[in-house]
């Protein structure tokens, strides 16, 4: 296949395929289908397995088994932290402990007259958490625990609190942080801590500073905008009142069970804690503490049921969907149009802001269509070395703002796991979810060309 076919092939495909989203056609059944049919048609063409070696021996075979191998690894991966994750946050919402956590925060955080600068604190602790959960699916249901409820009662819209909650999740930093080790180590060659300590920390910070203040501002004003339409004021929606539960007030820790479990353990280099296994474990020892507190412990047990159906419901309406996008991603890597079109932007000689703006945007865009991060600079990552050895820069110099900028992309895609799980557990279209992550997420990736110019 030609490099212009392969491009315009790329685009095509991709036109078409957001457009089917875009008006309302089942994503799941849009991305798996068309995935699905373009490895077919390019296995047909080409000869080749889209399992490689690992061939059936037939390749429409080849191409349902390639789908199936998807299902396993996105169902074990990803999509059981974000079941692990939905069914505890379920539960805790079933046994009052979110109720009440909020319940109890809600008056020192009232002495605050503006509910947004409650929100920007939110979101920095959001922020800094990502450096110890590097899941943004992870940390972002484990927010909706804990900040969500708080955020709504001030009288913060739905989908302004989904956006700060979204944002928290905008960096892919720290030590333990699988694209800044790849970044550290495979592109930059250099230590990870000397990556971290001497580019990346800088970097993120002011990154997190700068939209600690804008979103804020920018989400009060979407949400006044947003209340003006409906012809209703914030202040009327501030008149609903949180009641209490009838809990004990020590469950309002319960919600940071997970959060704390694998806080600790991080720092515990011979114990490893992930996301999945912490909520499993909260979940345990929360239903420990049911049947010690209360007598019908028969009942009790039959609360099980709401995690489980939780589970189920997330699976129906988030994972299955993160399925087809890992078909849809994996179709739009094997056609070679965007590899094409970032090796040209690769080999373009220009000034270093330039050659950095349109790396970067590669990674970018790539991070809005396929929903991940990880996959986006994995892919397009190894491109660094040999730009920063014709401009005669240290390769971290678009290294570091080239592997921020998919985590801030992912914000804005509609497929991804961060946006599609928020968006089935507050019962809000995604759609609109990343309408309004999508100004917070262009503004920060024109910071980050900006501030790389003086960081590195």
């Amino acid at each position: 296949m030609s490099s212009t076919l392969a491009v315009i092939l790329t685009l095509i495909f991709i036109v078409i395929v957001a457009t089917l989203v875009i008006k309302k056609y089942n994503p799941v059944f849009v991305f798996l289908v068309s995935g699905m049919l373009v490895l077919l048609g390019l296995s047909l063409a080409t000869g080749t397995s889209v399992l490689g070696d690992k061939t059936t021996g037939s390749l429409v075979i080849d191409v349902f088994t390639f789908a199936v191998n998807t299902f396993k690894s996105k169902s074990s991966g990803i999509g059981m932290i974000l079941m692990m994750v939905t069914g505890y946050a379920v539960y805790m919402s079933h046994i009052g402990a979110s109720t009440k956590l909020a319940y109890l925060a809600m008056e020192p955080l009232k002495k605050i007259k503006n509910p947004y600068i409650i929100l920007s604190v939110l979101f920095i602790l959001g922020a800094f958490l990502k450096m110890v959960i590097t899941s943004h699916v992870g940390l972002a249901m484990l927010l909706m625990a804990v900040a969500y409820p708080i955020l709504i009662e001030l009288g913060i819209s739905k989908l302004s609190a989904a956006c700060a909650l979204v944002m928290s999740g905008f960096l892919d930093w720290g030590p333990n942080d699988s694209s800044a080790i790849f970044a550290a180590e495979n592109v930059s060659q250099m230590p990870m801590m000397e990556y971290f300590i001497k580019y990346q920390a800088k970097h993120a910070l002011i990154l997190i500073a700068i939209l600690a203040v804008f979103l804020p501002i920018f989400l009060s004003m979407a949400d006044k905008r947003m209340a003006a339409s409906k012809g209703k004021t914030t202040e009327e929606k501030k008149e609903t009142k949180l009641e209490d539960v009838n809990c004990p007030t020590f469950y309002a820790v319960l919600p940071l069970v997970p959060l704390i479990l694998i806080t600790i353990f991080s720092f515990v280099p011979s114990v490893e804690v992930d996301v999945a296994t912490g909520n499993f474990i909260g979940i345990i020892f929360v239903f420990a503490i049911e049947l010690i507190r209360k007598k019908d412990r028969k009942a009790t047990t039959h609360d099980f049921k709401v995690v489980l159906q939780a589970m189920g419901t997330s699976f129906v309406n988030v994972v299955s969907i993160l399925i087809a996008a890992g078909v849809f991603a994996e179709a739009v890597t094997m056609l070679g149009g965007i590899t094409i079109i970032s090796n040209g932007l690769a080999s373009v000689k220009s000034a270093k802001i330039i050659t950095v703006a349109l790396m970067s945007l590669i990674t970018f865009l790539a991070g809005i269509l396929l929903g991940s991060g990880n996959a986006s600079w994995y892919a397009f990552g190894p491109l660094v070395p040999e730009v920063t050895s014709q401009m005669g820069v240290s390769a971290a110099t678009i290294a570091l703002p080239m592997q921020f900028a998919p985590a801030i992309g992912r914000c804005m895609s509609p497929v991804a796991g961060v946006v599609i799980a928020i968006s089935g557990m507050i019962d809000v279209d995604s759609m609109d979810i990343v309408k309004r992550c999508a100004i917070p997420s262009i503004v920060m990736f024109i910071c980050n060309i900006l501030v790389s110019q003086f960081i590195v």
